[in-house]
């Protein structure tokens, strides 16, 4: 028994999801959004698996001709309910929504027909036969689209509620480099590739029948969703579980939104007020209970102060009041500190946001500003 260089790869890919399976389901935070990860993970896993059966001689086997794996429609879902879990307030599974799995369902049962069919069958006349007869090559051409279909569809969903979440945060939290989203983003991001190297794989195939010279382009896709499959085993556990409370305040009563529609010049003064004189934007982790805790307000009552009298997103809001600071600090003459310290001390939580943000507001780079404001000697 041997094992070529892309079967190693491919079999520490297994053993990678197989350590991280077993600890995601044991973490006690987020505990629902760990499970759906973990069957995501386990998805690739038996991909993995599926790949090794099909190319190493290893598996030579008359037992693992067409051996039934078809768990490749469960990732799409288990990654789009592993961000419903993670991001969605009380979040709960519900049975309706055992359906976004019937097409791993179906498709496996159907791969356990084709398996049990294919094992009395002796010679190969007979096992073409018995595929002609279950339509193997129709059948398969259809699930290897509707993989297509249901990642491109799942990503789009999630992509959008991403969009809406990220809202919230900026709405709800001044933290300009909140972790889960840009966990979440890595995640969209990476499944985005993983879908365009699919697609391509599949075109050249079908167009210029690249499959009859040569299978390096799929080797290269699987080795690439190993390292997919080792970087979300290692990555999960390092996330925190976001604080949903804060990015899902609770939403003022009627009458409450009337007082916020009468008082929102004195709201937002009280706002501006305990900001100038406490600095509380200095506080890189600032989100907006805590504002509601110093104004003994609601916090969804304070955002919407925020967004409809300054017209802005808490994040947008408070990142003002950092951006003063520090372009005071810039010309002052006798700051010998570093730009980043800078942005640090002025309640910047990393230097790609705070150039970002700086770029944004001023138009120029700290450096640019400094130059465009120096006084003349």
């Amino acid at each position: 028994m041997s094992f070529s260089f892309f079967d190693v790869l491919l079999m520490i890919g297994i053993v990678q999801g197989l350590v991280a399976i077993p600890l995601l389901l044991r973490s006690k935070q987020q505990r629902l959004s760990k499970v759906f990860l973990a069957l995501a993970i386990l998805s690739f896993c038996l991909l993995f698996l599926k790949v090794l059966i099909i190319f190493s001689s290893a598996f030579d086997g008359p037992q693992f001709r067409y051996f039934p794996i078809a768990f490749e429609m469960a990732t799409a879902p288990a990654f789009y309910f592993y961000f419903l879990a993670l991001t969605e307030k009380q979040f709960r599974w519900k049975n309706t929504y055992a359906w976004h799995f019937l097409p791993v369902l179906l498709a496996q049962s159907y791969a356990f027909l084709v398996y049990f069919s294919m094992q009395e069958l002796q010679d190969n006349t007979q096992s073409y036969q018995m595929l002609d007869t279950l339509h193997y090559s129709t059948v398969k051409e259809m699930e290897n689209w509707l993989i297509v279909v249901s990642i491109s569809s799942y990503l789009l969903v999630g992509a959008k509620k991403y969009l809406r979440f990220q809202q919230r945060v900026r709405d709800n939290t001044a933290d300009t480099a909140y972790p889960t989203l840009s966990w979440l983003k890595s995640i969209i991001s990476t499944c985005g590739l993983l879908l365009l190297f699919l697609v391509v794989n599949m075109l050249v195939d079908r167009i210029w029948l690249l499959a009859d010279e040569t299978l390096i382009h799929w080797q290269v896709y699987y080795v690439y969703v190993a390292g997919v499959t080792y970087y979300l085993g290692l990555m999960a556990f390092r996330q925190q579980a976001p604080d949903l409370n804060q990015i899902y305040p609770v939403t003022p009563d009627s009458d409450q939104m009337d007082v916020v529609c009468d008082d929102t010049r004195e709201l937002a003064n009280r706002i501006e007020t305990l900001l100038k004189e406490q600095a509380l934007f200095l506080d890189p982790n600032l989100n907006v209970s805590q504002l509601a805790r110093e104004l003994r307000m609601s916090s969804a009552t304070i955002s919407q102060v925020i967004n409809r009298h300054f017209g802005m997103s808490f994040r947008a809001y408070i990142n003002e009041f950092r951006i003063d600071a520090i372009k005071a600090k810039l010309l002052d003459e006798n700051n010998k500190a570093s730009v980043l310290s800078l942005a640090l001390e002025s309640g910047f939580n990393s230097e790609a946001s705070f150039y970002r943000v700086f770029k944004a507001a001023t138009g120029q780079t700290p450096t640019g500003y400094i130059e465009a404001n120096k006084s003349p000697e």
